[in-house]
């Protein structure tokens, strides 16, 4: 369905993800004979019976998800020995649900040189150092009956050990996740979505959701035990690092704010999102457009809370406190965001589930805007909101919608040019795959590759339409966020981050640092960076907030667009992109040539438009 990028609130309630490790391609099959894939559509589909419910399974005897796992194992090392994949997080994927498959197997002496492998696979540097650690930690606990003092110590030392400029994001994130980690919100988002997608489709279910069934009983069955001990040893990295080395900040001589009396215009910016709060910035003389679940126009710029209005103080304070989480700051909201968590039952989860995306969206397209027009007196706002649903049920995916969809579009950008729009952020991402995973939840679209088919079709639709709106508004800039997948734009297809038109940006995030952050998507269409971890903005109601993602190095990039509009109006798109690209810094690579960070410098670009910024 279509959603901001997400807050990362689901692995606050999930913990961390499979566990990471590698399987090298049968021996026999030769680079030659395989078929290279260079598409995501290109992989085969299929899916698997179930005897029991995915609740069920993940309390059964092992012995019960074992039979399944034989299946999938097989079929898996057939596609590593059949398939060429031109993708690194893909195979990733791959390499972690082997290493699941094995660990389910009891396979614990061959997971060290899985993860290895795995490493080797990870461009990031936090990711080339952090990659799997935790999987051969828990594996070693396990194979030689250590206790938890091992583990916990084992755990400070091996990251300890590890430069902290490159792994703080990760570890943070990671103590944050696994402190919250809960085996009843696991058996409750469970119960929610994969139990409804087996009965729906007689017990049958697409191989992805089988894996995800068989990563979440072994995180049950290795991490649940060993949780107090690794966050433990987390805990004694951070506290040591947090006396000795704050996070450089290369931002704040890079950016530039326009004085309330500077000789300047003023100029539109749309925030094509999920709804933005319109009393907290100059509104534009149209306000803006607004679009419900299934395309169909809507009248609220700002999404109802509905019920949820007399819990939003509460909830506020929870997604505050998500985000602390993650940080790993022990303020009273992450209090309250652990206490929550660790007290909620598996039947309690999907509401609570269900509120907290309410929430994330509810704040995020006024975070979106207040980074949008920070510093820059003469922006005015037009919302463009998708109310986007916030329900754990998908809508059901059909032509009609897709048309809507497409409908929508079109309207959203006549509204930006009769409004006067110079500028848009869309700090949102929607693929095939989100089509598909709404076929499958509803037994629609027939056998799993049908489903493929039918989904890409669906999408077509929807992706010709944004860029036929798009490339009809030449006069406009737009600036999409890339995504929170830390995954390949150019393997997996989305829409805006996916087109390439003249006057688009994609971009991706960087941290103040300006390293790029683990969750930043990447690909060709990516040609800029921005700070996109923990940036303070106004939600709903004017209380200001910490939030990560590319949704917020999205409006950085909008941002520094409107300043040159409004300083010089007569710039047009094609202008202002080559002033943002010409003036961002390509920083280095591992291996010291030019990398793919290519970092956001405002002040560059304004003295490149023959601006004198003070």
């Amino acid at each position: 369905m279509l959603r901001p990028l997400p807050l990362t609130l689901t692995a606050a309630l999930i913990a961390i993800g499979p566990l990471l490790a590698a399987i090298q391609p049968a021996a026999a099959a030769t680079t030659a004979a395989r078929q290279t894939v260079t598409r995501a559509d290109q992989l085969p589909r299929r899916a698997h019976v179930l005897p029991q419910l995915p609740s069920a399974l993940l309390t059964a005897p092992l012995a019960d998800l074992q039979a399944l796992g034989a299946q999938v194992e097989a079929l898996l090392a057939a596609d590593l020995a059949a398939y060429d994949i031109q993708d690194n997080a893909t195979l990733r994927d791959l390499y972690g649900a082997m290493a699941s498959l094995a660990q389910l197997r009891g396979d614990w002496s061959a997971v060290p040189g899985w993860t290895a492998r795995a490493r080797a696979l990870q461009d990031k540097p936090g990711a080339r150092l952090a990659s799997g650690v935790l999987t051969d930690l828990l594996t070693q606990q396990r194979q030689e009956q250590r206790d938890a003092s091992w583990l916990q110590a084992e755990v400070a030392r091996r990251f300890g050990a590890m430069p902290w400029a490159d792994v703080q994001d990760i570890v943070k994130s990671n103590k944050g996740s696994i402190e919250t980690y809960n085996p009843e919100l696991v058996r409750g988002a469970v119960q929610a979505q994969l139990d409804a997608v087996a009965r729906n489709g007689g017990m049958s279910v697409p191989e992805s959701l089988l894996l995800s069934i068989i990563s979440a009983r072994m995180q049950i069955e290795l991490l649940a035990p060993s949780r107090q001990a690794v966050v433990q040893g987390l805990q004694r990295v951070v506290e040591a690092n947090t006396r000795t080395a704050a996070m450089a900040d290369v931002w704040t001589l890079r950016t530039f704010a326009i004085a309330p009396d500077a000789k300047a215009s003023p100029v539109v910016v749309g925030v094509w999102d999920s709804g933005v709060d319109l009393a907290l910035f100059k509104a534009a003389a149209g306000r803006g457009i607004a679009f419900g679940d299934g395309g169909q126009p809507a009248a609220d710029l700002l999404r109802p809370l509905g019920t949820a209005e007399p819990r939003w103080p509460q909830l506020r304070g929870l997604v505050k406190g998500a985000m602390d989480q993650r940080a790993a700051l022990d303020t009273p909201d992450a209090q309250r965001f652990r206490a929550t968590l660790a007290a909620l039952k598996a039947d309690d989860v999907r509401g609570f589930s269900e509120d907290m995306a309410l929430a994330g969206m509810y704040v995020h397209g006024t975070h979106v805007a207040g980074i949008a027009v920070d510093g820059n007196p003469f922006a005015q706002v037009y919302a463009a909101t998708m109310l986007w649903s916030h329900l754990s049920t998908p809508s059901k995916p059909g032509e009609a919608r897709s048309r809507a969809w497409a409908a929508a579009y079109q309207a959203t950008v006549d509204g930006f040019k009769s409004a006067g729009v110079r500028v848009v952020n869309m700090s949102w991402r929607y693929g095939p795959a989100a089509i598909e995973g709404m076929l499958a939840f509803h037994n629609l679209g027939g056998t799993p590759e049908a489903r493929k088919q039918e989904a890409l079709r669906l999408f077509a639709i929807e992706r010709d339409a944004l860029r036929e709106a798009m490339a009809g508004a030449p006069g406009i800039l737009f600036v999409a966020g890339a995504g929170n997948e830390d995954n390949s734009a150019d393997f997996q297809e989305y829409i805006p981050a996916g087109l390439s038109l003249p006057n688009l940006i994609t971009v991706g995030a960087v941290d103040r640092a300006g390293q790029e952050t683990s969750f930043s998507t990447f690909g060709k269409t990516v040609v800029v960076h921005a700070n996109g971890f923990e940036v303070d903005s106004p939600v709903p109601g004017g209380v200001r907030m910490k939030l990560s993602g590319t949704s917020m190095a999205s409006p950085q990039v909008a941002n520094l667009a409107a300043k040159l509009l409004a300083l010089q109006p007569a710039l047009t798109p094609v202008q202002l992109k080559a002033l943002i690209l010409d003036g961002a810094e390509r920083l280095p690579g591992a291996d010291g040539q030019p990398g793919r960070v290519n970092l956001l410098h405002p002040r560059r670009s304004a003295q490149l438009a023959g601006l004198k910024i003070e």
